[in-house]
């Protein structure tokens, strides 16, 4: 898509939602100065009355903090479906990252974390002036084919989730195909691995997105001619377990990040919890794919 919008050579404006996360920083950051950014998270690091965001006290520094005039910070509760139509509202471009993005939740902050802010952002978009969403999927809704060993997992293969959170994206994801297909929308689901974190791991470096890797893949979607698809997002690393090829060919997406050594930081846990991405001799602890 454009950069600039008619004679006016008005950046689009783009929503952000979760922008106070790990991955909404990566977001702002790798789209600062191409678009006009409305960042919109429930809580804001150093803010009144929230407090940080889950998992916000360690991402980044935001850089446009107190900086930049063409971003805006928006405080919203996407739970509520008002609140949806007012973040997007006049919008071009929404990028969904909104939602509890840990494997572990169970089936009840699955359905309220997860899929029911997704239902209502796609319900939201229906009726709005975005021409293009990019919803913030996970591997995890195909982690069952990881469990088992059935590499490499092809993105086109049935959805085999690995818990609960996977099941919720993979009902965001078919909420988002129907949104593409009842407005003609262009709807971009992006199955990202581990993102914005490093790997403790090797089997964590066999899905991991490196931070400049994830700016490209985001730019790529921003542009690319498509109305409906759900592509992994990874690093060169993930591809012998991972398919990239349709991300490659789709969106035009050169992966180029290799992975840092695993890092001793977190250490194992032996309980592999909710998510069966990993069978029991393989499972790794530390921090999870979005």
């Amino acid at each position: 898509m454009n950069a600039e919008r008619g004679g006016d050579h008005e950046l689009p404006l783009v929503v952000v939602t979760g922008a106070a996360g790990r991955v909404g920083r990566l977001t702002s950051a790798a789209l600062a100065g191409s678009y006009r950014l409305r960042l919109v998270d429930r809580a804001w690091p150093g803010a009144g009355g929230g407090g940080p965001a889950p998992g916000a006290e360690r991402v980044w520094p935001d850089p446009h903090a107190g900086a930049a005039d063409d971003v805006d910070h928006v405080t919203l509760d996407l739970a509520n479906r008002a609140a949806c139509d007012e973040a997007i509202s006049s919008a071009d471009i929404l990028i969904h990252l909104a939602g509890q993005a840990n494997p572990q939740i169970d089936e009840r902050e699955a359905i309220e974390g997860v899929a029911v802010i997704s239902a209502n952002m796609a319900a939201a978009a229906s009726d709005s002036s975005l021409q293009r969403v990019i919803h913030a999927s996970s591997i995890h809704t195909m982690g069952l084919y990881h469990r088992r060993g059935q590499y490499p997992i092809n993105p086109h293969w049935p959805a085999k989730p690995c818990c609960e959170y996977g099941a919720a994206k993979v009902f965001s994801e078919n909420l988002m195909e129907l949104l593409a297909e009842r407005t003609g929308m262009s709807v971009i689901c992006l199955r990202l691995g581990l993102t914005g974190f490093e790997p403790t791991s090797e089997d964590l470096a066999f899905q991991w997105l490196g931070q400049a890797d994830y700016g490209r893949l985001l730019h790529s979607a921003l542009a690319a001619p498509v109305g409906y698809g759900a592509y992994f997002g990874m690093s060169p690393g993930a591809m012998e377990r991972w398919d990239l090829t349709h991300t490659i060919r789709d969106l035009g997406f050169h992966p180029e990040d290799a992975p840092p050594p695993a890092s001793p930081a977190f250490e194992e846990d032996p309980a592999p919890g909710r998510c069966l991405m990993f069978s029991p001799k393989a499972h790794p602890g530390g921090p999870h794919n979005i």
